[in-house]
């Protein structure tokens, strides 16, 4: 069979319409696959101090691989939700990514750490790390949300004395030794490590022109309280009014905090700290026992503490 010319011209023309065709369907662009955001779940798992998140900042340290984070999110949590400010999205091609939840927000440091100056006021909150990609969202489960933690040991003060008549009596101050200026938060082993340099802090003060505290039926509890690193030695300077005269006030200096059972006070816990004082008819030196019991932030085992020691004029008890 012998083929024409021009039917060859057509059919190889038809050839090439055909692989231009083919060809030009190839390099059609793949449909964008919609990014998803991420949508993050929070909770406090201890009776907190922020006991319910409304509008609070927090960040959210992430990474690619656990425990190694890369930078650092912001956040606003609400009652059991993070919301990403601006927006995030899981990773499009499906890897994992690893999250960790910090309040306060603070700037991230190279090697993962976060650096707080410690006021006694701020407390401090850390989650365990999360992971999820697009094939494990985070969600609102327990086991899948961020869930925040109290790392700092809440100590508050009531105060007992042995007096018949204690009308006249009233605390001027009460002031705490031993708080870090400065602690330094490891968000890959969870350790919080505190600097060497302490400050006091005062507890309460009386007002310029104030009387003081006074007691009711010889006791007083102390408003306020003072949110202090774990494991840490403290102490404490009181102030005691007698009467009109600053020049005839006790003073008790250095009283030293033991917590029973030799151990320290826990990171998540609330301490109570009672001090019983002697009557200021008392002669001196008198010897001053203090006992602290301990209520629980969370779960776990209550514990309590002795503040054992101390003379009248600011001598040190031992």
């Amino acid at each position: 069979m012998i083929f024409k010319p021009k039917y060859m011209i057509k059919a190889v023309a038809l050839i090439g319409f055909c692989f231009c065709s083919c060809t030009e369907r190839t390099l059609e662009p793949r449909p964008e696959v919609e990014p998803v955001p991420i949508r993050l779940y929070t909770g406090i798992r201890t009776r907190a101090l922020v006991s319910v998140f409304g509008e609070t900042f927090v960040g959210i340290a992430y990474g690619s691989r656990t425990g190694e984070y890369n930078g650092a999110w912001d956040g606003v949590a609400t009652d059991n939700e993070i919301r990403l400010t601006p927006e995030r999205y899981y990773p499009a091609d499906g890897s994992a990514l690893f999250l960790r939840g910090y309040y306060p927000p603070a700037p991230l440091a190279v090697d993962g750490s976060l650096t707080y100056r410690l006021t006694g006021e701020e407390d401090l909150m850390l989650t365990g790390e999360q992971s999820g990609s697009l094939s494990s969202l985070f969600g609102p489960a327990e086991e899948q949300s961020l869930m925040y933690r109290h790392l700092l040991t809440r100590l508050s003060f009531a105060l007992t004395i042995e007096a018949e008549d204690t009308e006249g009596l009233r605390v001027r101050e009460l002031h705490l030794n031993g708080l870090a200026g400065e602690v330094s938060l490891s968000l890959a082993t969870e350790l919080l490590t505190a600097a060497d340099e302490t400050v006091s802090v005062p507890i309460y003060t009386v007002e310029e022109g104030g009387d003081g505290l006074g007691f009711t039926d010889g006791k007083l509890s102390l408003p306020g309280y003072v949110l202090v690193q774990p494991s840490a030695t403290f102490t404490l300077d009181l102030t005691l009014a007698v009467d009109d005269d600053r020049t005839h006030d006790r003073v008790y200096r250095e009283l030293p905090i033991r917590f029973e059972g030799g151990g320290t006070g826990e990171g998540g816990i609330s301490y109570t700290v009672k001090v019983e004082l002697p009557s200021p008819s008392a002669p001196d030196p008198v010897e001053i026992s203090a006992v602290a019991t301990v209520g629980e932030w969370q779960a776990g085992k209550p514990g309590s503490g002795e503040l054992d020691g101390g003379k009248v004029n600011g001598e040190s008890l031992k």
